[in-house]
């Protein structure tokens, strides 16, 4: 006799499922993004696993407070976009990519008034902002003997357009999760490296989003500002009809702040020379006394020691031209048992706006560098410990600072604020 089966099994049900579809382009050089580090792939320049990365960080930056502790927070990043051992709920695929040549992001030739050309031992980026491209300039050193110059490493090659869809599914249940990530990626990160310094920035070019997403509210083309609580701090300035100037000037704003004539640095002593002057911070005068060994030029007459710009990203290199040791540079880095590198909460990007772009400058709610402990500075195998009173400076401390002191003798990150709204730029919460 035949066995039946009285009733039928329950139904399983899979989760609806929710499907995006974007068209994007870059609209500022692109580096890396390839299998090789800081290197391009103009055959396959953006791979889905470096936009699951750049969309793990900016749902660590939407959703992080939201958790009690560090291992709550990587269960619920785990469950959402994947681990090594479990597979993420987020589908990304990657269509359609396709690329300009790769160029170099700079050259060592510089242009003449008479239509030529003259090598010279520092780089010329053109219309690039080269403060945010120092990392891929290459290396370029003059035979004292000689005078000739050799470039000893190649400047980085970027590619300057970038086009290609990006098909994201995910359950729908977790929407609320996935879309700020995305929309703040979009408006405020970009694809391949260096994105913190505006490299790679993205535009939608088009897109077939659900009408039910919030992700066009949140990319601010109904608003003013993105509608979310993430305690994020965004300045822009006015509307440029080139991505490339909205860039250069956001990263031209940040470079005054750390670097300027007239208020970072002193003047040169020749005024016909584009060549500064002393630092205005205490970092240099610091090194110099801590190592007193080496052959400096100019004395120490800061009346401050320490470090305050590594609240601002470490590591930090410091190359001192023309004295100290040299061809080699001192590196203040973390002592941090996972990683000596301190990523700046800094971004400087250009954003479309209208019927252009604004050049925007982000200051995130990130931890300050001191949280993690102590620091170092070394040179070589010459290591020094750096404590935290050196980077965490107090009130009668930055009131000898000319750069913090204009502005209150506030920390440098508040000092910062100041300086760019001072450049006329808004301030956005977003």
């Amino acid at each position: 006799m035949p066995r039946t089966i009285p009733f039928s099994p329950p139904e399983l049900k899979t989760p609806a499922l929710e499907t995006w579809t974007l068209r994007l382009k870059t609209i500022t050089p692109m580096f890396g993004g390839s299998a090789t580090p800081r290197e391009v792939d103009p055959e396959n320049p953006v791979r889905a696993a470096s936009v699951r990365g750049h969309l793990r960080f900016w749902w660590r930056a939407v959703a992080g407070g939201r958790y009690a502790s560090a291992k709550e927070l990587f269960e619920a990043e785990e469950e959402i976009w994947g681990s090594d051992a479990i597979p993420g709920k987020v589908s990304i695929k990657v269509l359609e990519a396709r690329a300009s040549e790769p160029k170099p992001c700079c050259t060592y030739e510089h242009p003449r008034r008479d239509g030529g050309t003259e090598l010279k031992t520092y780089p010329y980026f053109g219309e690039y902002p080269g403060y945010a491209l120092f990392p891929f300039q290459g290396k370029a050193r003059r035979d004292k003997q000689s005078g000739v110059i050799t470039i000893t490493e190649q400047p980085s090659k970027c590619l300057e357009e970038v086009s290609f869809t990006l098909c994201l599914s995910f359950p729908n249940y977790i929407k609320p999760q996935v879309e700020p990530a995305v929309a703040f990626w979009l408006k405020l990160g970009g694809i391949g490296a260096r994105t913190r310094r505006g490299c790679g920035s993205l535009e939608i070019v088009e897109d077939s989003l659900p009408q039910n997403t919030k992700l066009e509210s949140l990319l601010g083309r109904k608003a003013n500002s993105l509608l979310t609580t993430v305690p994020i701090v965004c300045f822009v300035g006015e509307e440029k009809e080139s991505p490339i100037q909205a860039w250069k000037e956001a990263v031209e704003v940040y470079k005054e702040f750390r670097q300027g004539k007239d208020y970072a640095r002193d003047p040169g002593s020749n005024p016909k020379s584009a060549k500064l002057g002393r630092s205005r911070y205490p970092e240099p005068d610091t090194i110099r006394e801590m190592f007193s060994q080496e052959s400096w030029r100019h004395g120490v007459k800061h009346p401050v020691r320490g470090f305050p710009r590594a609240d601002l990203g470490l590591p930090i290199v410091f190359h001192f031209q023309e004295e100290g040791p040299k061809d080699e540079n001192f590196y203040l880095e973390s002592n941090y048992s996972r990683g000596s590198r301190f990523a700046s909460p800094v971004i400087t990007k250009a954003m479309k706006k209208n019927n252009g772009y604004a050049p925007a400058i982000i200051l995130l709610n990130a931890p300050h560098v001191w949280e993690a402990g102590n620091f170092t500075l070394r040179l070589r195998s010459d290591v020094h410990v750096i404590k935290e009173n050196f980077v965490n400076l107090d009130r009668h401390s930055r009131e000898h600072i000319p750069p913090l002191r204009m502005f209150g003798s506030k920390p440098i990150r508040e000092a910062l604020w100041d300086f760019i709204k001072s450049k006329g730029y808004q301030e956005v919460r977003l």
